[in-house]
C-alpha cells in the first residue's frame, strides 16, 4: 500500500505522538509501517475481496506484547477496509468504560466510533464517526430500497429505530432524529419515545449480541461491503477485574467466534488484539477449553484461515525491522521540522540505538516502542548538535525511554483500578 504524500501538519502530529508516548496516532500509520504488506495483502485478497463478499464472517485474534504494534496493525486494517468499501469501528476496550464482559458497553463503544469509508484523506475523516453520521450518509435515492430491507433485521426494535431516524431526517426533524439516535447509541430514553416509535426493548446485556447482529445486517442493507470491528484490549491485559467477569468475557468471546460461523453477520470481520494470549486463556474449565480449541490455529502466509496473528512472528528480523523503521521516521521528522539530518552522524547513531534497543528487548516493553521513543529524541539531538550519538548516550536515551514508558503504564494501571 503506497501512502499518499505526507504534509508537514500530519508529519508533526506523527512525531509528537510517537515521541511523547510511543503509541501510534489514529491517522498516518501507513507512513511508518514496516513488514506488514504481505499479511495485509492476504487479508485483503482472502477476506475483504473474497470471503466477506460471500456474506460470510470471520474472526482473528492479534497478539503482541506492550508496544509490539497491535494498535498500528489494527489501524492499517482499518485503512484497508475503508479502501474496499467497508464501514469500520475501532473500539478501545478497558475495565471501566468498555469491559468485554459487558457487551452492552462494547456495543455503545462500537456505534460511537463507527465510521463509513470516505473519499477524504483518512486524517480528514477523523471526526466522521458515529451512527448518526452513518445514517446521514443515506442518499435520497436509496431510502425506499433500504426501508424495504429493514424488516429482515433480527431485532424489530433496531429496525423500527432506524426507520424512525430516517423518517425524521426526511422530515428535517433534527430533534426527533437525535431522540432516536440516543436509543441506537444504547442510552436510556423515555418510555413515551419508545412507544411512539414502536421500540419495545432497552439495549442491555440480554440483547447486546442481537443488537450487534442487527447493526451488521443494517450496514449490509445500506449497500456497504460490510463491517470491520477492531477491538483493542488495554495494554496490560484483559478488560476485566475479577475471575467471574473474566469467565463472562471469555464466554462472550467464544460466542462471538461461534457467531462468525453462521449467516447472521453478513460481511463482518472481527479483529481482537491482546498483549498476551496466556492472559486470556490461562485457567481451567469448560469456557477456557472451548476457547482454546477455537483459537488454536495460526494465521500464516501458508494458512490464511488460521485464527491467531502473532505480530512477534510477522515481518523481518528485529535489526532489519528497526533499520527500516528508523529510515521512515527520519523522513517524517525531516518533513515535520523542515530540516535535513546529516547521514554521516545519523547512520552510526542509529546503529548504536538499534543495538541498545535489542539488548533491552527482554523487558516487558517491546523493543519496538523503546526504539521509537528513543530515535525521535535522537533526531532532536542530531538536529541541534550535529554530532554522533555514542553507545553510552544511546543507552542513556533508551533507558530514559523505558523509565518514561514504565511510569506511563503504572499511571494507566492506577487510573483503571476501582
Amino acid at each position: 500500500m503506497n501512502p499518499a504524500p505526507l504534509n508537514k501538519k500530519i508529519a508533526k502530529m506523527i512525531i509528537h505522538q510517537l515521541g511523547s508516548s510511543g503509541t501510534p496516532p489514529r491517522f498516518g500509520v501507513e507512513h511508518f509501517s514496516v513488514g506488514l504488506d504481505i499479511f495485509l495483502k492476504i487479508i485483503e485478497d482472502e477476506y475483504l475481496k473474497d470471503i466477506l463478499k460471500l456474506n460470510l464472517s470471520s474472526f482473528k485474534m492479534i497478539t503482541g506484547n506492550y508496544g509490539g504494534g497491535k494498535t498500528h496493525f489494527l489501524l492499517m486494517i482499518r485503512n484497508l477496509a475503508w479502501k474496499n468499501g467497508y464501514v469500520t469501528s475501532y473500539a478501545q476496550l478497558g475495565p471501566t468504560e468498555c469491559p468485554f464482559d459487558r457487551l452492552e458497553l462494547v456495543y455503545k463503544n462500537i456505534v460511537l466510533n463507527i465510521a463509513p469509508p470516505s473519499k477524504d484523506k483518512p486524517e480528514a475523516a477523523q471526526n466522521n464517526s458515529g451512527i448518526d453520521l452513518l445514517l446521514k450518509r443515506i442518499s435520497k435515492k436509496g431510502v425506499r430500497n433500504l426501508l424495504s430491507k429493514l424488516s429482515r433485521l433480527e431485532s424489530s426494535s433496531f429496525a423500527n429505530a432506524c426507520k424512525a431516524a430516517i423518517d425524521n431526517l426526511r422530515a428535517d426533524d433534527e430533534e426527533g432524529f437525535y431522540e432516536v439516535i440516543q436509543w441506537l447509541k444504547g442510552e436510556e430514553v423515555s418510555k413515551d419515545l419508545r412507544l411512539r416509535y414502536r421500540i419495545s426493548e432497552r439495549i442491555d446485556r440480554s440483547n447486546a449480541f442481537r443488537m450487534l447482529r442487527s447493526l451488521v445486517q443494517f450496514i449490509n442493507a445500506m449497500g456497504y461491503s460490510g463491517l470491520i470491528l477492531l477491538f483493542d484490549e488495554a495494554e496490560r491485559g484483559m478488560s476485566i477485574s475479577s475471575s467471574r467477569d473474566k469467565r463472562r468475557a471469555l464466554d462472550n468471546l467464544r460466542q462471538l467466534v461461534d457467531e462468525c460461523g453462521n449467516s447472521r453477520l453478513p460481511g463482518a470481520m472481527f479483529f481482537y488484539a491482546i498483549p498476551d494470549e496466556n492472559l486470556l486463556l490461562e485457567g481451567s474449565g469448560g469456557v477456557y477449553e472451548a476457547l482454546k480449541q477455537r483459537l488454536r490455529s495460526n494465521f500464516t502466509t501458508i494458512n490464511p484461515l488460521g485464527v491467531k496473528i502473532n505480530l512477534e512472528e510477522l515481518g523481518p528480523e528485529p535489526a532489519e525491522f528497526l533499520t527500516r523503521l528508523g529510515k521512515k521516521l527520519k523522513t517524517i521528522f525531516e518533513i515535520a521540522y523542515d530540516c535535513e539530518l546529516n547521514d554521516e552522524y545519523l547512520t552510526p547513531s542509529m546503529k548504536n540505538l538499534i543495538e541498545t534497543a535489542l539488548e533491552l528487548q527482554a523487558l516487558d516493553i517491546s523493543y519496538r516502542r523503546i526504539f521509537v521513543v528513543g530515535i525521535i529524541e535522537a533526531f532532536q539531538r542530531l538536529k541541534q548538535e550535529q554530532k554522533l550519538i555514542t553507545t553510552q548516550e544511546a543507552q542513556e536515551i533508551l533507558r530514559s525511554s523505558v523509565r518514561m514508558l514504565s511510569e506511563k503504564e503504572r499511571k494507566e494501571i492506577e487510573s483503571e483500578e476501582y
